[in-house]
């Protein structure tokens, strides 16, 4: 008799087990991982907003249909809602095994084996999200071919960057379905950047031939590792940057959980959309490109042609110069984070591994998120590949259109 009361009281503990972190967390972890394993090699911006968006609205769908069952029952749902977009984002690939492993590594320490009842009703539900998504985005635009003319070669005007494609990364990505029935994205486009004849560009460029060179004299230590510290890819760091943030302090909570990441990550998806409309509306040129120029171009009659001029960030990622995405980016995911935080103020302590020029490990710690988004902004110009005149729009782009996606998301969110 003691004996069967053992045996059910471990069974009993062993189907309450549950994975100890923020298993919506790990997955976000995951996608960037495995988006920036060897095997894809990373996504241009737009895409990858939209692949992680993808993914945290399966997550979230999965979620809300699970919220009522125990946390293992949850968590298991949640994952394999994740795996299975994942993998349908990169079906054709050979990103399976790497998707598969992800799962496999959590499933022990979520405990719901997957051979009973609510093992199979959380698989099950996990894969129908995972499906509604898929279907839901099949056509939103971003596999549609879109051609572009290059202008003409005159000055302002964006064309092939050293090192860069022929052309331009995705232009399709400005007419993309925004997430959460977002409407016609348009309607956020900035205004024009400032013109050649404004002392504000000859301003501009002067700043960034001396602060943005590889081997610039004059760019600080400090700022130096901040275009280094930012480099990686925006979907990625501020995903981490929220991660910090928010900690574990949801992880007995997968619906808040779940809904926080599906903001943030719609959020920076329709950022993405929004910044791609305003590039490709006024195609300008970057930086590298002015100064490769052989003329003398500005209307004060200033020679800055130097045609052995080198970004410390290369190469120069080949699109339009405005707005910065990056900080269009920056912008968006400080809106979310902050709105979830109640507030600016912050203690995120946090670090980058840079490969480029081998220069490792970078530690920083942020107390505003305000102050975040604009470093991560500046460290554009102090990189080389950003006018000065790129960065605060972008940042206010970013924010306004995160703002309206947090206004509509509770109404909208599963149109996806």
């Amino acid at each position: 008799m003691r004996a069967s009361l053992f045996f059910s009281a471990l069974a009993a503990a062993t189907a309450n087990a549950a994975y100890s972190g923020d298993i919506v967390s790990y997955w976000v972890d995951q996608t960037s991982a495995l988006v920036n394993g060897t095997i894809i090699g990373g996504l241009q911006s737009p895409p990858s907003s939209w692949y992680v968006a993808i993914v945290t609205g399966a997550i979230y769908e999965a979620a809300i249909k699970s919220k009522k069952e125990s946390l293992a029952y949850q968590q298991l749902a949640v994952s394999h809602a994740a795996h299975n977009a994942i993998v349908w984002v990169f079906h054709g690939t050979r990103n399976y095994n790497a998707a598969d492993a992800s799962l496999r590594a959590v499933l022990p320490a979520i405990g719901l084996a997957a051979n009973t009842t609510d093992g199979k009703s959380a698989i099950e539900t996990g894969r129908k999200a995972a499906k509604k998504v898929a279907l839901a985005r099949a056509d939103d635009g971003i596999s549609d071919f879109v051609d572009f003319t290059h202008g003409p070669k005159n000055p302002g005007v964006y064309q092939v960057t050293p090192g860069g494609s022929p052309f331009p990364d995705t232009p399709q990505a400005r007419f993309v379905r925004p997430f959460a029935g977002l409407g016609n994205i348009t309607r956020f486009r900035s205004p024009p950047p400032p013109k050649i004849t404004e002392k504000e560009y000859e301003e501009a460029v002067v700043y960034i031939k001396a602060q943005g060179a590889q081997n610039s004299t004059v760019r600080t230590a400090y700022d130096t590792d901040s275009a280094y510290f930012w480099r990686e890819s925006s979907i990625t760091g501020w995903n981490r940057f929220a991660a910090v943030v928010v900690g574990n302090k949801l992880a007995t909570k997968v619906v808040e959980s779940a809904k926080f990441w599906a903001q943030l990550n719609f959020a920076l998806a329709n950022a993405g959309f929004a910044s791609w409309d305003v590039k490709y509306a006024y195609t300008s040129w970057r930086p590298v490109t002015a100064f490769h120029r052989t003329d003398i171009w500005l209307p004060s009659g200033l020679n800055v042609s130097d045609p052995s001029w080198v970004p410390l960030l290369r190469p120069t990622p080949n699109h339009p110069d405005y707005v910065s995405t990056h900080s269009t980016f920056g912008g968006a995911a400080a809106a979310v984070i902050r709105a979830w935080n109640g507030g600016d103020t912050i203690d995120a302590t946090w670090s980058s591994n840079v490969t480029l020029d081998n220069r490792g490990v970078i530690t920083r710690r942020y107390t505003s998120l305000k102050a975040a988004a604009e470093e991560n902004s500046k460290s554009r110009v102090f990189g080389g590949i950003h006018f000065t005149f790129a960065g605060q729009p972008g940042i206010d782009l970013g924010d306004t259109v995160a703002r309206a996606t947090l206004e509509v998301f509770d109404k909208n969110w599963d149109q996806f």
